[in-house]
């Protein structure tokens, strides 16, 4: 589905050196942690949209965009903002879409995760 995130990059390559930089010996740790993270988020965000709450929804989508955000993911960052928004409104079709675009961004991004 193209969309806003497909113009921005999977990763900003800026913070991922700083983050390098920053956590040195510990990057892969960080990455691994991020990895699970996000997958364990992908399965709350399904769970939540399958029962219908909407506001566990929103509360998971915006977890999902602020350590999105940490690790420059900046796409996915975007379609998290776009879920958010989406539980907020109450709006199940827009979170189903935004799930799914999250969905995509994430299965993009997760090879470029480890050097």
């Amino acid at each position: 589905m193209p969309g806003e995130d497909s113009l921005l990059p999977d990763l900003d390559p800026a913070v991922q050196e700083n983050l390098r930089e920053l956590m040195q010996d510990d990057y892969l740790l960080l990455l691994d942690t991020f990895i699970i993270d996000a997958e364990k988020r992908l399965g709350q965000l399904r769970t939540f949209l399958a029962s219908g709450d909407l506001e566990s929804f929103r509360r998971c989508a915006h977890s999902f965009k602020g350590s999105s955000g940490n690790m420059g993911a900046l796409a996915l960052q975007q379609v998290c903002t776009l879920a958010e928004q989406a539980g907020i409104h109450g709006d199940a079709g827009a979170a189903g879409d935004a799930l799914e675009r999250i969905e995509q961004c994430y299965r993009q991004l997760r090879p470029q995760l480890h050097p």
